[in-house]
């Protein structure tokens, strides 16, 4: 169990780390949506070399679980929610396990908070675009009234509640503004299937 709980806290420790959290959700109930299509495993494109794997199951209603697999099996469990602002799809998605035989001031450290993905597309592959974090951070600092938030040396949570974040997440969906370069997906079958033919 040990072994198992500190896998969990290591994947969720490197997807916290590529990630800005939000004590709040980015989403009210009336902006999600289901889609089946996004329910699968799916592993990063043309990474050959351990690539992460995200496998999405249909979980309650309007609400998917996710795994997430590093390398050497490192995993993380989240619950995710895809919803909708205007025309276009976000993820919004949440620890439901962190390790609890690691030592407290490890698990004091870490907030289990929202972490929001752009979707700009599920199939043929899932593409998902994060916050860039150098832009946001660097935003903040310049308009430190724009969005609330709490910052501790280089480590930023917002604070801002669900209405506030969804505005100013619309108002920088351009280029080179909110969202770093979108990465993209295969479904795990595909992927294998392709290798196994390019032998």
């Amino acid at each position: 169990m040990k072994k198992r709980n500190t896998m969990v806290l290591a994947a969720i420790v490197v997807l916290l780390s590529a990630c800005i959290p939000s004590v709040n959700p980015f989403y009210t109930d009336r902006d999600l949506v289901f889609e089946a299509p996004l329910v699968g495993t799916w592993q990063e494109k043309d990474k050959t070399d351990a690539p992460q794997i995200w496998k999405f199951e249909q979980d309650k209603v309007k609400a998917y679980k996710l795994t997430v697999t590093e390398k050497e099996g490192k995993q993380g469990e989240f619950e995710a929610h895809l919803f909708k602002l205007k025309q276009d799809y976000f993820l919004d998605v949440v620890a439901t396990e962190i390790g609890t035989n690691v030592a407290d001031l490890t698990t004091a450290s870490l907030i289990p908070g929202h972490l929001l993905f752009r979707v700009p597309q599920i199939e043929p592959e899932l593409k998902l675009a994060a916050f860039d974090f150098d832009w946001l951070d660097k935003h903040l600092k310049e308009h430190p009234k724009a969005l609330a938030h709490h910052r501790e040396n280089d480590r930023v949570v917002l604070t801002a509640e669900t209405a506030d974040l969804q505005s100013f997440v619309l108002k920088h969906l351009g280029e080179d503004e909110l969202f770093g370069k979108a990465g993209e997906m295969v479904r795990k079958d595909k992927a294998a299937k392709e290798s196994s033919s390019s032998k």
